[in-house]
């Protein structure tokens, strides 16, 4: 039967279209299928049983007149489905307030365990980053208390971060307030000054705006930081 081709092309079709997820234009194109597949059927019937001027049966080659306009509504209806699915914009730290709130205030979180799990960590510049969020650390070296022996720079291991995602789950299941707050430039300086963190204080230096805001994770660490962040740790995802 001369209509096989066409069905084939829509049967085609529409299972390339439902491997690649075009859920709307695989409905269309299905349906457009049936009816082609209908439409050439009473095509052929029709021109089968109706005799032409001499008697004789019409040409096969009138199967091809409807059919030809049902494949231009498929196509038309095709392409309207396609057009009409609407292409998900990916949330980035531009378009979307939250995600950077999550990225910033996790970036917080991680710095905090960090210095909490490694007491001589120095904390020098984070956040977040394009996808994702980091703290750099200074590791300076350490003597033993007991031994009396130097211990060299600490080099984060596989295991040392394993015990850092612990405690950062620990503080964000604490749900500690992060409070943000305002000082000035010398009482900035003070802070820094009396917990001992140099780079601290050139970042202050760079700073070039007053006053200077502070973000604080409950009463337990605290970051010279411009913001946004969270309300609050039990806010973020253990998995960010």
């Amino acid at each position: 039967m001369k209509v096989a081709p066409m069905s084939l092309f829509f049967a085609t079709m529409a299972a390339h279209l439902q491997r690649h997820g075009s859920c709307r234009a695989f409905s269309a194109l299905s349906t457009t299928a049936a009816a082609v597949t209908a439409s050439s059927r009473a095509t052929q019937q029709s021109s089968l049983l109706s005799p032409s001027n001499n008697g004789a049966p019409q040409s096969t080659a009138r199967l091809y007149s409807r059919p030809s306009m049902v494949l231009s509504a498929a196509a038309a209806a095709t392409a309207e489905a396609v057009e009409a699915e609407v292409v998900e914009e990916l949330p980035t730290n531009d378009n979307d307030n939250d995600l950077l709130k999550l990225r910033h205030s996790s970036a917080h979180v991680m710095a905090m365990a960090v210095q909490e799990v490694f007491p001589e960590a120095q904390v020098t510049i984070g956040p977040w980053i394009e996808n994702g969020f980091y703290y750099d650390f200074y590791f300076p070296e350490t003597t033993d208390a007991e031994t009396g022996e130097t211990i060299p720079s600490r080099k984060l291991t596989d295991q040392d971060l394993k015990q850092v995602k612990k405690r950062m789950d620990k503080i964000i299941g604490k749900n500690y307030p992060i409070e943000r707050e305002e000082v000035s430039r010398e009482e900035a300086k003070r802070r820094i000054e009396d917990i001992g963190e140099p780079f601290k204080l050139e970042i202050l230096d760079s700073i070039k705006t007053e006053p200077i805001t502070i973000y604080s994770i409950g009463d337990e660490w605290w970051d010279l930081c411009a913001g946004p962040h969270v309300e609050s740790t039990g806010q973020l995802p253990k998995k960010a």
